[in-house]
Formats: C-alpha cells, structure tokens, sequence
C-alpha cells in the first residue's frame, strides 16, 4: 500500500486505486492526478491499495482484496491484514474508490445508498449511472462511507483518462482543486439478483431487457427474461462463473 498525502491536517477524502491487481488504471490515474496538480486547497490522500497484486498483474495474491474487509491485522493473510491496514488508513475520511470492468465503457458508480453524502459523491464523481447494492459482501463500502466508481473497460487506456476526470471532477466539486466541473444527474438502479453461470451476453448494460427476451446463451441453452430488468455489470468474461446482475430503475 502506497499513501500520498496532500495538505496537512486530517484528509477529508481518500482516493483509493487498484484494490484489484489486475486494474491498474486506478493507480495511473493517481499518479497522473499527482504529477498534474501541486496546490490542493483542502487535506486529501491517495491510496494505491494492492502493490503486490499490481506488480504480479494478478486480480489478488490469496483473496479478493475487496470481499475482505473488515480484515485482521493479525490474519496469515496477506489480503486480511492490507484490508485492516486500509481501514485504519481512511479512517473517517470519504472515499473514492476507482476500479475497472469488463462490461462497460463508460464511468458509473456503486453505492450501499442513495443518501448523502453517497449521492452527493456519486454526483462529484460525473457518472450518469449509480447501482444501489444491499447486503454485507466485504467490501470496503460495508464498513467506510465512500463510494466505488467503475471507470471504464479493463487495461484500456481510455478506462485511465475517465478514471482522471472522474478524480478530477470529484476533488473539484469538493472545493480540493481549483478547476471546472459538472455534477451529474444519474439514472439510478437498484441490484436485486446475481446472474450465476457462464455466459455469452447478448442485451447491453444499463439499457432495459423486455419479458420474453433472450439476454445471454451458452452451447446448451438460452436465458430468457421471466420479467423486464437491466443488466448491470454484466459481460461474457467478466467473472469467472458469474454473468452479473439484474437491476431495477428508480423511476
């Protein structure tokens, strides 16, 4: 883990990038913002979560860095004690966190709510989509109040150029650099099933599939829509048995 600090009382937020190993555009994006930038007019700090994974360009060493939280200090493993490591690191601060994805070009956001300060920092980040998600899966949005922004497609080059706005849109908003924004209005959508398998996807992302329609096949057999949902996050070769999931729009 690697913490860059700017301004000199107690950071306010915390940008945090390559908690997967295998997304480095979060860590580029950082080092961009920081090379870019000299004057930060309120305390934040930058994160590169998961060197070792990043070095081995592995999604994590032991176990998903981002199904370990609250993590022990004290764990044998290596994911365990960097999530309590995390933890203690962001303390109270607000959270950024950039990640990257197969199933989608563009920035949008995760969130545990549609309630401020999460919806305040959805709409700092610029993405036109948030996903609410319920439960407790161990991630770090279970136990800091932050936000996940996916910014684009894995290993790509435009994923770190959207993960740069995003970053900078968000520290402008908050009054952290002096530059133009534009807060976003995005469409909202709430997760209410995981899609288990593996999959050809057919539908796209974000837009509605019908009743009736077929979203994703294999050699065997096809899926089809017991009802209209939208897909969210789901992709042919996102994860490794699983296609992703169903969401309904928040009118």
């Amino acid at each position: 883990m690697k913490v860059y600090q700017r301004g000199e009382k107690e950071p306010e937020f915390t940008v945090v990038g390559s908690i997967h190993g295998d997304e480095p555009a979060g860590k580029k994006a950082i080092e961009r913002v920081l090379e870019k930038y000299d004057d930060f007019e309120r305390p934040v700090q930058f994160i590169i979560a998961n060197e070792e994974a990043l070095e081995k360009e592995k999604r994590f060493m032991e176990v998903d860095l981002n199904r370990s939280f609250p993590g022990f200090e004290e764990s044998e493993i290596g994911e365990e004690r960097l999530a309590a490591q995390l933890l203690e690191e962001i303390g109270d601060s607000k959270v950024l966190d950039l990640h990257t994805t197969r199933s989608f070009d563009r920035p949008f956001a995760n969130t545990k709510s549609f309630e401020d300060p999460e919806m305040e920092m959805i709409e700092a980040s610029g993405a036109e989509y948030a996903v609410k998600f319920e439960g407790n899966n161990g991630t770090f949005t279970d136990y800091a109040t932050g936000i996940v922004v996916e910014a684009g497609h894995q290993g790509t080059e435009k994923a770190v150029e959207n993960a740069v706005s995003v970053i900078e849109n968000f520290l402008a908003y908050f009054g952290i650099i002096d530059i133009e924004f534009e807060a976003s209005d995005p469409e909202k959508f709430i997760q209410v099933e995981e899609v288990e398998g593996d999959w050809e996807f057919l539908a796209k992302n974000f837009q509605k599939v019908e009743k009736g329609e077929v979203y994703a096949r294999n050699e065997e057999e096809e899926l089809i829509a017991e009802e209209a949902f939208y897909p969210v996050l789901m992709s042919t070769n996102g994860y490794e048995g699983v296609l992703g999931h169903k969401a309904r729009k928040v009118e």
